[in-house]
């Protein structure tokens, strides 16, 4: 019976302090619902509970996925959905084009 309960501390001690790591070390972007503040001190007063609701609500993955409303992205997702990107490809070829009709020898 003791041997359990010993068990059943360290798990709960380990659980709580992953959660409280996790949390500090998330950056303010990748979490939802709650400040920062607010999910520590919920893990460390309800510590399985609020571990609970910390991994299923509090955590937001990097893709937007997870608890809460996922915020918006902003700017370009892609190299290739950025404006200024696909505006400095066309001016590199022209003037790459241009080069090569000078080299030919004809006029712009």
């Amino acid at each position: 019976m003791a041997r359990g309960l010993i068990v059943a501390i360290v798990v709960i001690v380990a659980i709580t302090l992953y959660s409280v790591f996790d949390c500090a070390l998330r950056p303010r972007d990748r979490i939802a619902a709650l400040p920062k503040w607010a999910w520590i001190l919920a893990i460390l007063i309800f510590p399985l509970i609020g571990a609970g609701l910390w991994f299923f609500l509090g955590r937001r993955t990097p893709g937007g996925g997870g608890g809460g409303v996922p915020r918006r992205q902003t700017g370009p997702i892609a190299p290739d959905d950025d404006p200024d990107f696909l505006r400095r490809i066309a001016e590199d070829v022209e003037q790459q084009q241009r080069r090569e009709r000078r080299e030919r020898g004809e006029l712009d």
